[in-house]
């Protein structure tokens, strides 16, 4: 069976065969994340978009109407109206992570999701996007999140490179060695 994130990696590379061109990529990128945006930072209408209990008529009309007054172009709206008729809506985020990743290739830069305990200043992220773009020598596209059980450090996660200089790993790597007990 094909997972979510497959089906919308499919969305998103139709949508991106579409445009040609990095720029009219990157626009359509940024139609896609706002409509994401929209639909899921607004509690009544992902409820009225994302449940099927609406009639599918009323949902693409809600989304038509949303997609206009954002002024996103012709062809996003019709892919979102799509996704309505298929009951695939809730995939609108997802689709717009892959469209991304597309858009980031296309420019030759990688993503990295960077996760700090505690949010970072302006100039701990500029240096830590420095850091990872020497270490994989590409541009580095960084998304940074807050996860306060790291306790402290960072965790990078570039594609398939997992860098973890969290506090809580390295006291999970201590426990272990102390449940091992000493060397002989």
């Amino acid at each position: 069976m094909i997972g979510a994130g497959e089906i919308a990696r499919r969305y998103a590379r139709a949508i991106f065969g579409l445009a040609d061109g990095a720029a009219a990529h990157a626009k359509m990128l940024g139609e896609v994340q706002s409509l994401a945006a929209e639909i899921t930072g607004n509690a009544d209408l992902a409820r009225v978009l994302l449940t099927p209990i609406h009639p599918r008529n009323e949902r693409k009309a809600v989304v038509h109407d949303v997609a206009e007054r954002l002024g996103v172009s012709v062809e996003i709206r019709a892919a979102a109206e799509i996704l309505v008729d298929e009951n695939r809506l809730q995939l609108l985020p997802d689709l717009a992570r892959a469209l991304q990743a597309m858009v980031d290739e296309e420019a030759g830069r990688v993503a990295a999701r960077v996760t700090s305990a505690r949010p970072l200043d302006k100039a701990a992220q500029a240096e830590i996007k420095a850091a990872l773009s020497r270490r994989v020598n590409a541009d580095v596209a960084v998304e940074f999140a807050v996860d306060p059980e790291l306790i402290g450090g960072i965790v990078a996660r570039i594609g398939d490179l997992l860098l973890d200089g969290s506090i809580r790993t390295q006291l999970e790597q201590l426990g272990e060695v102390l449940k091992r007990g000493p060397a002989t």
